[in-house]
């Protein structure tokens, strides 16, 4: 590995760089790889040429031994203060990427669509994703695009991408102090939690999303694309669970306190309403998608070409996280190997490319864990490679940029570039 290490300012330009985010993955050793993981399984052969002629680690998104989510992570590769991550709730964030601009006093929450069944104590969720259903979605969101909850309350549910969507809702007395109904990634079926308040004031609203969800059941169970899935073999999504109640915020940003000229490139709706709040330009295309099926040479060339007019370029691809999830690391691994081979043209842009992650995402139990994510920064002409490095777990743990946080990582990033 190449050891002659310099993060200073070398003249007076700021170098460009592209900053892949690839969520998802850090993972375990899964028996189905023979006891390697599937970035370690992979054939990465533009990983670890870039690995082993610049610089590798492992970074930990928001702090050692803490569970990272999509969001938070994400958010502080992508120049959020560390001591607001707390801060940022999921509703307003997939709002944001909605294009849906919160009022004063709106309450947004990130939203599934679910497979649920009624039972006598409530409801009990079958599968969290709707076997992460991917078409119709838009057609079930309109069914709910405006409810009218009684007091003055109404809810609207936008759908964004696959199962994932946000539900608003308006009206006076609103609070974000409520609990979650999604269960989590626990063990399926597994009850809904019914949604609480956490504080006094959060009743009415607690209350609103109890009748929505309730609600939301009745209409999607009897619609036309859900007695058509269950016809065709497939799970209903003829259920809403919640998640990440929050307000419309203000948070900081590094990279606006630098000047740097930042564009972000996804196709996960996540991503793109973190864009949107930290003011970046955001670069998107049918063609981008935050599944397995995404375009990636598309996304590396946009890449490329939003170097005429940025400073830097986040691409953010989501695949890896899903396969995790849904504990599949063959296809972690073939993906991987696909990305490998689309990130090559970036070898030959002249700019800095830098890898990192929001979180491990375990294959083997589907879950995100607090284990640290590999890293790597590379610039041209930094010298040959060690030809031995196989970019992974193993190989950044004894990397030369040891392990850090990724706010360091950033900054180190920031400061190699000249700022």
């Amino acid at each position: 590995m190449n050891q002659s290490v310099n993060f200073d300012k070398k003249d007076g330009a700021h170098k460009q760089c592209v900053l892949l985010i690839i969520d998802g993955l850090g993972d375990l050793p899964n028996p189905e790889l023979g006891g390697k993981t599937p970035l370690e399984a992979a054939t990465t052969p533009v990983l670890d040429f870039m690995a082993g002629s610049g610089w590798c680690g492992l970074i930990d998104p928001i702090g050692p031994g803490k569970i990272p989510n999509t969001h938070s992570g994400t958010g502080i590769l992508m120049g959020l203060v560390p001591e607001q991550a707390g801060h940022l709730n999921r509703g307003p964030v997939e709002a944001a990427g909605a294009g849906r601009k919160l009022a004063n006093g709106d309450v947004a929450l990130r939203a599934n669509f679910a497979t649920m069944e009624r039972r006598a104590d409530g409801f009990l969720v079958t599968d969290r994703r709707a076997g992460r259903i991917t078409s119709d979605t838009q057609e079930l969101a309109g069914l709910l695009a405006d409810v009218d909850l009684g007091d003055g309350v109404r809810a609207s549910l936008v759908s964004t991408d696959q199962h994932r969507g946000v539900l608003i809702l308006s009206g006076r007395g609103l609070s974000a102090a409520v609990s979650d109904t999604d269960p989590g990634n626990s063990s399926m079926p597994a009850r809904l939690n019914p949604c609480r308040a956490m504080e006094p004031e959060a009743k009415l609203t607690s209350s609103k999303i109890n009748r929505f969800i309730d609600e939301a059941f009745r209409l999607l169970a009897r619609h036309p694309v859900n007695i058509a899935r269950m016809e065709a073999g497939k799970l209903p999504a003829n259920g809403v669970i919640t998640r990440g109640a929050g307000l419309q915020f203000e948070v900081d940003n590094a990279l606006h306190k630098l000047g740097v000229e930042a564009a972000m490139i996804s196709g996960c709706n996540t991503v793109l309403g973190l864009g949107h709040f930290f003011g970046f330009d955001v670069i998107t295309d049918p063609r981008f998608s935050a599944d397995i099926e995404t375009d990636l040479d598309a996304k590396i060339a946009a890449a490329r070409s939003a170097l005429d007019s940025h400073d830097m370029v986040f691409v953010h691809v989501k695949a890896p996280d899903i396969c995790s999830h849904d504990r599949q690391p063959l296809a972690k691994r073939d993906f991987l190997q696909r990305l490998d081979l689309a990130m090559e043209p970036l070898l030959k842009s002249d700019v800095i490319v830098a890898v990192g992650a929001d979180h491990t995402t375990d294959s083997n139990s589907g879950f995100h864990t607090a284990d640290p994510v590999p890293s790597l920064i590379w610039q041209p002409g930094t010298g040959s490679p060690d030809t031995a490095l196989n970019f992974g777990e193993k190989a950044c743990r004894n990397g030369i940029m040891g392990r850090q946080l990724s706010s360091e990582f950033l900054a180190r990033i920031l400061r190699l570039m000249g700022y």
